[in-house]
C-alpha cells in the first residue's frame, strides 16, 4: 500500500510541471484506454494536481452518503472547470 503513495506522490510531483492543458490532454487518454493496476495511482495524482490548480472538479467527482464517485469520462477546460465531452 505505501507503493502506491509513493508512486503516486511522485506523480504528483511530476504533474506540477505539466500545463493545466496537457493535464486535461492526458486524463482523457488515461479514461480511453485500460491499463494495469497503477492506473488508479496515475489517475488520483492527475486529479489532484488538477484540483490544486483550482480547477473545478465537479462535474466528474461526486460525494454521497459518505462515498466518492469518480467518473470516467473524457473532459475539456471551459473557464477553469473540467466539463464532460458531449
Amino acid at each position: 500500500m505505501s507503493h502506491t503513495k509513493d508512486f503516486q506522490q511522485h506523480l504528483v510531483e511530476q504533474f506540477h510541471h505539466y500545463s493545466t492543458q496537457e493535464l486535461v490532454i492526458l486524463n482523457n487518454e488515461l479514461v480511453r484506454s485500460n491499463w494495469g493496476s497503477s492506473k488508479t495511482a496515475f489517475r488520483n495524482a492527475l486529479l489532484s494536481t488538477l484540483s490544486n490548480r483550482g480547477i473545478d472538479l465537479s462535474a466528474i467527482i461526486h460525494s454521497l452518503d459518505g462515498f466518492t464517485q469518480i467518473q470516467r469520462i473524457a473532459v475539456r477546460l471551459e473557464a477553469n472547470k473540467l466539463v464532460p465531452l458531449d
